[in-house]
């Protein structure tokens, strides 16, 4: 890449540092933006889990960092980390006011709406193989599934 962009490598790296710290930097980078471009409502995560992937359909680079980050990173990136801890005090205050279930820990239930958002994303070859086959085939009906699957209406003391 550092070829297509004219650009000498040792000087990225001095610049940047090693490639990890590279990478950490644009993962943080992005999740940011993420961030930014897509706050929490905790109290309807249904809207929350169909704006989140509206815009990783939009930024779909981002989405593959994401995942390439879980694959090749064994370590939080401490940008991430505050983001979620803000997300989560969220999800955990809506739990509390009785909004939202309560039966599920709210660290859980934000990788359950994550992994739910991403989950095209992650399924094997072999069941994308028969996509054909499936009702929600086209992006419409992979995010109306998305949202509807995450029910308000199922609030747990």
């Amino acid at each position: 890449m550092a070829e297509a962009a004219a650009a000498n490598k040792r000087s990225i790296y001095m610049h940047f540092g090693t490639k990890e710290e590279l990478f950490d930097m644009v993962v943080a980078d992005s999740m940011l933006e993420l961030a930014k471009a897509v706050s929490i409502d905790a109290g309807h995560l249904p809207g929350y889990a169909g704006e989140l992937f509206d815009r990783l359909e939009q930024r779909t680079h981002v989405r593959r960092l994401y995942l390439r980050a879980g694959l090749e990173r064994q370590q939080p990136i401490d940008v991430e980390v505050e983001e979620y801890r803000r997300n989560v005090a969220a999800i955990k205050a809506a739990q509390e006011a009785g909004r939202i279930r309560a039966d599920i820990p709210a660290v859980e239930l934000m990788a359950m709406v994550i992994g739910l958002v991403i989950s095209w994303d992650t399924a094997s070859w072999s069941l994308k193989a028969l996509q054909a086959e499936t009702v929600h085939e086209s992006f419409t009906g992979r995010r109306a599934a998305v949202a509807g699957l995450i029910q308000p209406s199922r609030v747990h003391s």
